[in-house]
């Protein structure tokens, strides 16, 4: 599953997200968790949990990348 279908309903905040226009962890915190969840058991990404803003940075480059690239 792609991250286009499963968070086709929140396309827009994630585009933002990758623009630094909103931030997940702040202004949308369950889909921030849904999307951690997503990229550590979907893509086994793994986040630190000791640096928020590393863990946040990891995820905004994957969440660029899928979005770019599918």
């Amino acid at each position: 599953m792609t991250v286009q279908k499963r968070f086709a309903d929140c396309l827009s905040v994630l585009r933002s997200a990758v623009n630094g226009e909103v931030e997940l962890d702040t202004e949308y915190p369950s889909l921030f968790q849904a999307l951690c969840r997503f990229y550590a058991d979907k893509r086994h990404v793994h986040f630190w949990g000791i640096d928020v803003e590393e863990d946040y940075a990891i995820l905004i480059d994957h969440l660029n990348d899928d979005l770019i690239y599918g």
